[in-house]
């Protein structure tokens, strides 16, 4: 019941992270490549010989396929408070549809198994999409298909599809909230959930960010290129696997405390580093007709490192340029 319950929490939000790039609400709408390499150490089985641990690579690219964006300035002064002049006076328009491609490869040590080492593969393809509306709240919205598959299951993939749709207030430069919907469908597996989140300043320094039910995080900024964040996250994956010469979906989902160094080497690279302990850890097969379907994992440490290539402005930086141009 226990895992379960955290299968149904975890999935949709996996499917919102994955998705539309929560970890930092700033860069949702920017244009770029990032690629990630993983790497949990080993961690025992709770109640089987041997231990789990697995390295990843993982690469991310975002580009523009369609961008819409206008500004016009009409003086209105049926109203002379100041939020009804913006709201009346100017005119803006912005909209944009961005392409999605991630590539990912794992290898997954089991040490209970007769064949420890799965070498697993996912690549996915999509479109996520951001358009600003009339009250100066931002529609976002994301669909993507995928492959995940172990590499002796490639030629028999099942389907596997996910989508979001939410709404962000901003309320600042550092202040917003947003909400919406997201839906996973992972090979028989369908999951609808409801999401939440958003990011309050706590002094000129600190950021609260919240993404629920995935994550929450504390972040500490002290100049224009260092951001440090510290917080807890859910995580895992669901993949086709051989299992006993059977096709069978095995499903990992861990919970993990973390530390996470952001530092922006120039305008267009940003270097990270993360380490973490995964205090939660569980694997789980279905579709398997077998006895033992389950395992528990030890807690165990982790690293993680990256890079951020941005390519041009977000749409909300041409927002302002053409805003000011029309002045």
């Amino acid at each position: 019941m226990k895992f379960f319950l955290i299968f149904l929490i975890a999935i949709p939000g996996l499917s919102l992270g994955q998705t539309f790039e929560v970890e930092q609400i700033e860069q949702l709408f920017r244009p770029r490549l990032r690629t990630d390499v993983k790497y949990i150490f080993d961690s025992k089985f709770k109640d089987t010989s041997g231990v789990f641990k697995q390295a990843e690579a993982n690469t991310v690219f975002t580009f523009p396929i369609k961008t819409s964006l206008s500004a016009e300035i009409k003086p209105d002064i049926s109203s002379l408070k100041i939020r009804d002049l913006l709201n009346n006076s100017i005119r803006i328009k912005a909209s944009q549809v961005l392409g999605m491609v991630r590539l990912n490869a794992k290898q997954a040590s089991f040490g209970y198994d007769s064949l420890p080492r799965r070498n697993l593969y996912n690549a996915t393809a999509g479109i996520l999409g951001v358009s600003l509306t009339r009250k100066y709240r931002i529609v976002f919205y994301s669909v993507n298909v995928s492959i995940a598959e172990q590499d002796k299951t490639l030629g028999s993939p099942g389907p596997r599809a996910s989508g979001l749709i939410g709404q962000l207030h901003p309320r600042g430069l550092k202040r917003n909230f947003f909400y919406g919907m997201a839906a996973t469908y992972s090979d028989g597996l369908f999951i609808p959930a409801l999401f939440f989140g958003g990011s309050e300043p706590i002094g000129k320094k600190f950021i609260f960010n919240y993404t629920l039910p995935v994550q929450i995080n504390l972040q500490y900024k002290d100049d224009k290129r260092t951001l440090i964040t510290t917080g807890v996250t859910a995580d895992g994956y669901r993949t086709g696997i051989n299992y006993q010469s059977k096709r069978v979906n095995l499903n990992y989902l861990s919970a993990s405390a973390y530390v996470n160094l952001r530092y922006k080497l120039s305008k267009s690279l940003v270097g990270r580093i993360e380490a973490g302990y995964l205090f939660y850890q569980n694997i789980h097969y279905t579709n398997a007709d077998v006895y033992r379907a389950s395992y528990n994992i030890g807690p165990g440490p982790y690293i993680q490192v990256g890079f951020n290539v941005l390519f041009g402005q977000t749409i909300w930086e041409k927002m302002a340029q053409g805003l000011f141009s029309s002045l």
